[in-house]
C-alpha cells in the first residue's frame, strides 16, 4: 500500500521548521538563519521512497503582521493549514512558554480537524527531565480548546535525534494514494527562486538586525552559456532591494566589501546547487516601503 500526502510544518519563528524540512529531504530547499521571519512563503520539500511520498510544506513563522508582506506571510500559513493531511506543530524546547503566538497557532490547528503531531525541537538544549513538563503543558492546553495531538515526538534537528520516529509518525497518518510529484522532484520552487533565497540568506547572516528584513532579492538575468573552453557558465544578475538609502550604504559596505562578501558566499552555494560555474553580479537599489507595495510582493502572494 503506497501512501502520499501533504504535511504542513508550523510554529513560531526560529522553531527549526526550515532546518527540519532540509534534513528530512536531504537537500537544502529552504534557507536557514538565526533571525526570525527568514521564511517568507510556503516552500515544499518532497521525499519519495518505495512506500510513500511526503510533501512537506515549510511555512513562515507565526507573528503579528506589521505590513502587507507580513499579512501575506500569515495567509500562506493559513492556506497551508487548511489543505493538508498532517500538521507538524514545532515547539522550541528552550523557549517553552505558551504565549499569544502559540495560542493562535494551536487554536488554528485545533479548528482545522487535521491530524496534528506535536514536535518538540531542540531537546539537546534542555535537561531531559524538563521534556515531560513541556509535553504536559502543551497537551493540556490543546485539549482545553478541543484539540488532540495524535503523537508527541521530542527531537533534536541539530543532532538528528528522533527524526526517523517523526517520519514514521507522519507516514502513519497519510492517506493511501499515488505519486503526486515525479519521483526525482525534491521541491516546487524554481532555480531562480533558489538563487534569490540563497542571496537573501547570506544578506541575513551578514547584516545587522535593522537592515536584512527590509531586503528583497530579484533575479534580473539567469542565462546559461558555454565559455571559450566549452564549459557551462551561468550569467546571473541580481537586484538587492532595500527600503532606505542608509541601508543601501550598509549593504554595499566600505569600498564594496559587504556586497562582495555576500556575493562570494552566495556564489559558492549557487555553484554547488547548479553544478556549474557562476558569474554573479549584484546591484543594490532603493524602493521605499516596498513591503507595503503589492507590486513587489508577487512571489509571496503566488504561494498562497
Amino acid at each position: 500500500m503506497f501512501k502520499s500526502g501533504y504535511i504542513t510544518v508550523v510554529g513560531k519563528p526560529n522553531a527549526g521548521k526550515s532546518t527540519l524540512v532540509n534534513k528530512l529531504v536531504g537537500f537544502k530547499v529552504a534557507i536557514t538563519t538565526p533571525k526570525p521571519q527568514t521564511t517568507r512563503f510556503n516552500i515544499k520539500g518532497i521525499i519519495t521512497d518505495e512506500k510513500s511520498q511526503m510533501i512537506l510544506i515549510d511555512t513562515p513563522g507565526v507573528h503579528i503582521p506589521k505590513d502587507k508582506m507580513g499579512e501575506y506571510m500569515m495567509k500562506n500559513v493559513e492556506s497551508a493549514i487548511d489543505s493538508v493531511d498532517v500538521i507538524v506543530y514545532m515547539v522550541d524546547a528552550s523557549k517553552p512558554t505558551i504565549d499569544k503566538a502559540n495560542e493562535t497557532i494551536m487554536q488554528n490547528i485545533a479548528s482545522s480537524k487535521h491530524n496534528v503531531i506535536l514536535c518538540i525541537n531542540k531537546i539537546d538544549k534542555i535537561e531531559k527531565g524538563k521534556i515531560l513538563k513541556i509535553i504536559t503543558v502543551y497537551d493540556d492546553y490543546f485539549k482545553s480548546i478541543g484539540g488532540e495531538f495524535k503523537d508527541i515526538v521530542p527531537i533534536s534537528v541539530y543532532k538528528q535525534d528522533g527524526l526517523d520516529i517523526l517520519k514514521e509518525c507522519i507516514i502513519k497518518y497519510l492517506p493511501e494514494g499515488d505519486l503526486i510529484y515525479a519521483e526525482d522532484e525534491i521541491t516546487d520552487i524554481t532555480e531562480r527562486e533558489i538563487v534569490e533565497e540563497i542571496i537573501r540568506e547570506k544578506a541575513l547572516n551578514n547584516l545587522d538586525e535593522e537592515v536584512p528584513h527590509g531586503i528583497k532579492v530579484e533575479v534580473e538575468k539567469f542565462k546559461k552559456r558555454k565559455n571559450r573552453q566549452k564549459q557551462s557558465v551561468y550569467d546571473i544578475e541580481v537586484n538587492i532591494i532595500c527600503e532606505k538609502m542608509s541601508h543601501k550604504g550598509i549593504i554595499i559596505g566600505k569600498d564594496g566589501a559587504m556586497l562582495k562578501k555576500i556575493g562570494t558566499q552566495a556564489r559558492i552555494d549557487i555553484e554547488q546547487m547548479l553544478e556549474d560555474k557562476v558569474n554573479l553580479k549584484l546591484w543594490v537599489k532603493v524602493r521605499q516601503d516596498w513591503q507595503d507595495n503589492e507590486n513587489y510582493l508577487g512571489n509571496i502572494k503566488s504561494k498562497i
